[in-house]
This record gives C-alpha cells, sequence and structure tokens, in this order.
C-alpha cells in the first residue's frame, strides 16, 4: 500500500532593493542604451540584456523565447490564435474527443494537440483547463490518441478540459520542427506558452484557471512553464527530473537526450557555446527552473516513486527543499515501493491532485 509524506508551505516573502543610479551621466547613457535596444528588432537584440538575476548574453540571430536563461525566455512574447478543430473524434462515456491545431508563430509552426471535455455545454465561465504535458516516447513511436488517456478521461469527466499537445517532431506535429531537448533547448517550452496563448482566446474556456500536469520529461516543460508564465494556477508533476539544471546534469543523462539523436546534438551544441553546468554553474543557474520559484503565482504538488530508475528520486526530494526555502505552497508525495511510471498509485494520485483542481474550479 503506498505511503505518502506530505509537506505543505504558504506564504510567500519578497524582497527586493531598489539600486540608485550615481551621476546623472550615467543615467543619460544607460536611457540611451536602452531606447537603442529596444528600437531593435527582438531577433536583432544581441549582447548583454537584463536578466532577473543581472546580465546574461544572448547571441546574433537569438530571440529572447530561445534563450536558455529563463528571466529572458519569460520576457519574449507567445502569440498565437485560438484553436483550431481539425477532426472530432466521436463522444463516449459524456467526453467529446477531438484533434486540435494551435499556432506557434514565434517559430512559424503549426502544430497539434489531443482535445479532451466534457460533452455537456460549458458554464458561464468556460471550463477550467488543464495542459497535460507528455514524458518521453521515442519520436517516431510516439501517437497522439495513445499515451496518457486514462489521466485525460479522469480529469475530463471531473470537468477539465484536458489538452495534451503533441510537442514539434513528434505524432500529428511531426512534419512542424524538429524533436529537441527538452532540458537544454526553450523549443518544447514555446510550444507550451503558445499554447496557454492559445486556449486563453478560445471560447468555452475559463481563461482564469488555467493548470499544467506533466510526467517525467514532461514535468520539467511544466514546472519551466510555471515558472515562465503568471497563467498558471496549479502545477502537477509527476517523476519530475527536478529544478536544476546543473543537478539533472551531475545526476544522470535523460533518456529524451540520450536516446534522441537531434537533442542529444542540441546538448552538445549548448555545451559547446556554454560550457557544461559543472563548468559554468553561474549560467546554469539562469536556466534552471527553481531559481525563479518564489516569483511563480503557480501551487506545486510533487508526486515521486521511491523506486523510480529513471529519473533519480532524489531530484523530486530537492525541488521540495527549494520551494520550502523559497516559502511557496506546495505538495511532496512520495509512494514507496511504485516506479517511474507512477501506475499503482495514479488512482492516489489523482484524488490528491483534485484537492488543488476542484477549489479553483467554475
Amino acid at each position: 500500500m503506498a505511503q505518502s509524506k506530505k509537506i505543505k508551505k504558504s506564504e510567500t516573502y519578497r524582497a527586493g532593493r531598489l539600486l540608485l543610479s550615481v551621476g546623472a551621466l550615467t543615467v543619460l547613457l544607460v536611457g540611451i542604451y536602452v531606447l537603442a535596444v529596444n528600437a531593435l528588432p527582438l531577433a536583432a537584440q544581441t549582447g548583454q540584456q537584463n536578466g532577473l538575476l543581472g546580465q546574461s548574453q544572448t547571441h546574433t540571430g537569438e530571440v529572447l523565447q530561445h534563450s536558455l536563461d529563463i528571466s529572458l525566455a519569460a520576457k519574449g512574447q507567445y502569440p498565437s490564435s485560438p484553436f483550431r478543430v481539425v477532426r472530432e473524434l466521436g463522444i463516449d462515456g459524456g467526453i467529446k474527443r477531438q484533434i486540435i491545431s494551435f499556432q506557434v508563430p514565434v517559430d512559424g509552426l503549426s502544430e497539434f494537440a489531443m482535445l479532451e471535455e466534457p460533452a455537456a455545454a460549458p458554464p458561464a465561465k468556460g471550463f477550467p483547463a488543464i495542459i497535460l504535458c507528455h514524458g518521453y516516447v521515442n519520436p517516431d513511436k510516439y501517437r497522439t490518441t495513445v499515451a496518457y488517456l486514462e489521466d485525460m478521461d479522469f480529469y475530463a469527466k471531473k470537468g477539465f478540459v484536458v489538452v495534451k499537445p503533441d510537442f514539434r517532431g513528434q505524432g500529428l506535429s511531426s512534419d512542424s520542427g524538429q524533436a529537441n531537448s527538452a532540458y537544454y533547448s526553450m523549443a518544447y517550452n514555446i510550444d507550451v506558452m503558445s499554447l496557454i496563448s492559445s486556449l486563453k482566446l478560445t471560447k468555452g474556456i475559463d481563461k482564469n484557471n488555467l493548470n499544467l500536469w506533466g510526467h517525467s520529461m514532461g514535468a520539467y516543460i511544466a514546472l519551466r512553464a510555471a515558472v515562465m508564465s503568471k497563467d498558471i494556477k496549479n502545477t502537477i508533476l509527476l517523476s519530475e527530473p527536478g529544478g536544476s539544471i546543473r543537478d539533472i546534469y551531475l545526476s544522470y543523462v535523460p533518456p529524451s537526450d540520450e536516446n534522441n539523436l537531434p537533442a542529444l546534438k542540441t546538448r552538445s551544441d549548448v555545451f559547446s557555446k556554454y560550457g557544461t553546468p559543472a563548468e559554468n554553474p553561474g549560467f546554469w543557474q539562469k536556466a534552471s527552473p527553481s531559481t525563479y520559484l518564489s516569483n511563480m503565482v503557480s501551487q506545486v504538488q510533487i508526486n515521486v516513486g521511491s523506486d523510480d530508475t529513471i529519473v533519480p528520486p532524489q531530484l523530486s526530494a530537492d525541488l521540495d527543499s527549494a520551494l520550502s526555502a523559497a516559502h511557496k505552497t506546495h505538495q511532496y508525495y512520495v509512494y514507496d515501493g511504485a516506479d517511474h511510471g507512477l501506475a499503482q498509485p495514479r488512482a492516489l494520485i489523482w484524488a490528491r491532485s483534485l484537492k488543488d483542481l476542484e477549489p479553483n474550479a467554475s
């Protein structure tokens, strides 16, 4: 029988400093620089840019949205349009299923997702929504209408719109971009941030009740999106690889990188550009979600199996500690004897997640 540990922390403490400039000349020069940078097209902005942790370098031709420095990426715009229904999959058990498409204008892509929602008419505010970020499956074998269906069914029956995006290069999105690293590229997070924008523009969705749910690789993508977006109410994480890129790097090579040649190449190229997380911890701190937890709006729930042999469970424990240190409301559950898939305690995870999700439901 699954045993669990629960830790909750509430209250957010924020501290800030007001940095006063010295001398009118300094103020004038800085003002001229800022005006000059803002006058450039976003893709042409290069050199030093101010992030939450100070100066971080962007490279020639690199847009903010592609920066691994999360403080810069969070400043980028992720426009989209209302999602479009591509194919009706029918109604069964009170659930309507569809294939939808959404736009990712940052990279000029049109991507796809599976959507489930209650067959009944939406409430006045619209249905609360969950973006379900799938874990790693070999991109050549990933199928849109197969993985995580039980999870989608459960939440749809509880009154949520559940959208499971096919990240670029996978499933129905296989012709849109290429499958990339979830950890050393912002590609999948650009997909998720664009989908958040799309949901906010779509009728029948409660724009004030958007949530994230992720497993394994998808859990890391969800956590990074939660620290980038102020629109996320709750983030449910299963078998999450933690919030520190340096810790991930020192602990293991994610299968999503090791078994995927484009992602492995991205990892190599990024290390050549910035150095490894062990060699350049200052930069990789800026690329780590755990650095920004104190600014995050979303509540977080962590679920991890004690016998996970894919992702070290210690990484979830470290994220729990980081959330506690940031005084963030969260829950941390360890399931004794459960493995990476968390199949055995799944019903308990669903029930526990609803305690966070349902109080905010319309």
